[in-house]
């Protein structure tokens, strides 16, 4: 009886570690996909087990990406906020916790979290962009045109600052510019590619502001 008590916990001993062994795995997982819910439930294992330093860190990180990904903002804002308290210097944390407060249109913090970023890297295309984006829902079309600028400068291939831009410049009724950014957009979808789809509504809508446009002056003359 002793032996089998003895081998029992030996077996629990062995399975608890191994349990967490597979639980950060999970949580850390990148090169496959893994459901938001689960990678909410191992990263939580994971860190209930005890975890320090980047590897603390990095699991609040992608808790916080799942939660996003579950609609649960809030709780992602908590989770970044907290890797950034062990990792400051991650330019990603700043990244994920700015995309999070745009969510909520809290532009303000969201803009905070990007000058950080941007202060880490400069020539990080993708803060650049979101910077454009939280001006441009605020009404500051030429500070986010310079932000666009900027990403494209950095990223000549970048679409969705294209994109962006494109909008911006429809907003501000620079047609000849915003349908040039289109076609340059266009240039850069694969075949089939569904973002097409959205692509052709933005070119139809700028068409359709050009034609307007052109009536008006001849109306005007």
């Amino acid at each position: 009886m002793a032996g089998l008590i003895v081998g029992a916990l030996a077996l629990a001993v062995a399975s608890g570690p191994a349990h967490a062994a597979s639980d950060v795995e999970t949580c850390f997982e990148t090169e496959t996909q893994v459901e938001a819910l689960d990678r909410i439930g191992a990263c939580s294992r994971a860190l209930e087990a005890g975890l320090s330093g980047d590897e603390l860190a990095k699991a609040r990180f992608f808790r916080g990406v799942a939660y996003g990904q579950m609609a649960q903002t809030d709780l992602a804002i908590v989770d970044f906020t907290e890797a950034l308290k062990t990792d400051g210097q991650n330019i990603d944390l700043w990244l994920a916790r700015s995309q999070a407060h745009f969510q909520k249109r809290q532009h303000d913090l969201a803009m905070l979290d990007l000058a950080e970023a941007i202060k880490l890297k400069p020539d990080n295309a993708v803060a650049q962009d979101m910077m454009g984006k939280n001006h441009f829902m605020l009404g500051n079309f030429e500070l986010a045109i310079k932000f666009f600028d900027k990403a494209i400068d950095l990223d000549s291939n970048f679409y969705n600052a294209y994109i962006n831009r494109a909008t911006t410049y429809y907003r501000e009724n620079k047609l000849d510019l915003a349908m040039k950014d289109v076609n340059a957009a266009y240039l850069m979808l694969p075949p089939g590619d569904t973002r097409g789809r959205a692509l052709l509504q933005l070119k139809a809508a700028i068409e359709q502001a050009f034609v307007s446009q052109q009536r008006a002056k001849q109306t005007t003359n």
